[in-house]
């Protein structure tokens, strides 16, 4: 791989698809070290639900933004593009490589293509997180933000309607600004000089099998009582924590007596995983032009066909 201050490889996919232990292996090929990408690994307290590299791989190799945020601290993509940019400085210092990986779309976009930094404000952030909590919130939040872009005549991007993050970050910067992020973050057409991005797709079907087993597998090793220490630790009124994947469906599961027992619980799981993995592969394909698409189709040979493709492609 080339000088370290020149080229940063960039391992972006679905959850699943092998993003980190090809990031793990390149780091120890390449003598690098590791700047996540991912909205939830950074919180301490939540290793098992958000996939976060043990404490054995992080001992092999240096991660950064992972496990070092109290979860009742706000989060954006804002913060995550100072925070990486921090570490890049700090680890080219030091004469070594750098490999980004992660599936949280927007975060990596707005560091990677240079967006600006769009504002944010706890209290603002927390108001509309009480308000958007109920379902006639959310749906009067949204008729009001599509009749105002109506009548600017602008596009209402889809993860805005689907994701509840997304809804929250739009009311949150259209209060402190007046307008809404689509029309701030304007984004280059090619990544910052430096960035060279790598987009791992495994096959629909084969990742899907991977999502469920590793949801079978998370749910045997702990993740309903880290969901439940979570909850005692106040993760429901944190202002970005609280969005992690799955916690909520655990502990609204547990609520209502655990209907069906670990098999349930694990079936609902993987769909809500499966679900995201779907909407992170429709992001992907459509906002990191530039990005090279790697197929994954043989779970056997996935890791070493996406490390020697991506290892070629930074040698050219």
């Amino acid at each position: 791989m080339p000088d370290p201050s020149e080229h940063i490889a960039v391992i972006l996919g679905p959850t699943c698809s092998w993003k980190s232990a090809v990031a793990l292996q390149l780091a120890k090929r390449h003598d690098a070290e590791i700047i996540s990408c991912d909205s939830m690994q950074v919180y301490r307290g939540l290793p098992i639900g958000t996939a976060q590299p043990s404490e054995e791989e992080q001992r092999e190799v240096p991660h950064h933004l992972v496990g070092c945020l109290d979860i009742h601290e706000l989060y954006t993509a804002s913060r995550f593009a100072e925070m990486a940019e921090a570490c890049r400085r700090d680890i080219t210092s030091r004469g070594r490589r750098i490999i980004v990986v992660g599936g949280s779309g927007l975060y990596a976009k707005t560091w990677i293509y240079g967006m600006p930094l769009l504002p944010s404000d706890l209290t603002v952030s927390q108001a509309w997180s009480r308000k958007l909590a109920t379902e006639e919130g959310r749906q009067t939040a949204l008729l009001d933000i599509q009749r105002e872009c109506a009548e600017r005549k602008l596009e209402v991007p889809s993860d805005v309607i689907l994701n509840p993050r997304r809804l929250l970050r739009a009311c949150e910067v259209h209060q402190l600004t007046g307008k809404f992020p689509w029309e701030l973050a304007k984004a280059a057409d090619c990544p910052r000089l430096g960035f060279r991005q790598f987009c791992l797709l495994p096959d629909w079907t084969l990742l899907r099998a991977r999502i469920r087993a590793r949801t079978r597998q998370m749910l045997k090793t702990g993740w309903v009582e880290e969901a439940k220490a979570a909850a005692a630790n106040g993760l429901l009124e944190t202002p970005t924590a609280r969005q992690a994947l799955g916690y909520r469906d655990i502990l609204e599961f547990l609520e209502r007596g655990a209907p069906g027992g670990e098999e349930a619980l694990a079936e609902l799981l993987g769909n809500r995983t499966v679900q995201y993995a779907r909407r992170q592969m429709t992001w992907f394909k459509h906002q990191h032009p530039g990005a090279v698409f790697l197929p994954l189709e043989q779970p056997e040979l996935a890791l070493s066909t996406a490390v020697k493709a991506i290892e070629e492609a930074m040698s050219s």
